[in-house]
């Protein structure tokens, strides 16, 4: 069902700490930007056939809500890659997974879908349908 895991997502206090500290570690950046639309800045990084997805919120509800009070980091989600979004989502739900929208949202290129952690044994998922818009 999941080809490989695709990113491993990291909610930071300050994105910009953030990447300096992975550039020290000879990672290098594979892209970055705004989002907006979703209250938050995020940044990629290279990490052997896979990546770190770095991001931080950029309004203080999104802040409180995905990295609590007083937290510098903390993992948030786990990106699979898969080929066939809408057909995972079907599956994983026979299994009692919910996700957070009632339809897959497009990111630039990719399709996407998070699992509630509640319904996945308290772990996120993000589907990744790689350059499937």
């Amino acid at each position: 069902m999941f080809k490989r895991i695709d990113h491993i997502g990291v909610v930071v206090d300050d994105i910009d700490d953030a990447r300096a500290f992975l550039e020290s570690l000879g990672m290098r950046l594979e892209r970055a930007q705004d989002v907006p639309e979703r209250n938050v800045r995020i940044a990629f990084y290279r990490c052997g056939d896979g990546r770190i997805e770095l991001i931080e919120p950029t309004t203080e509800e999104a802040r409180r809500r995905r990295l609590g009070d007083g937290n510098q980091a903390r993992l948030e989600h786990i990106g699979v890659e898969v080929d066939d979004v809408p057909r995972i989502i079907e599956a994983v739900q026979g299994l009692g997974v919910a996700f957070t929208t009632s339809e897959p949202v497009p990111v630039g290129p990719n399709l996407n879908a998070w699992t509630r952690p509640e319904t996945s044994d308290g772990i996120q998922f993000q589907l990744v349908q790689r350059d499937a818009v």
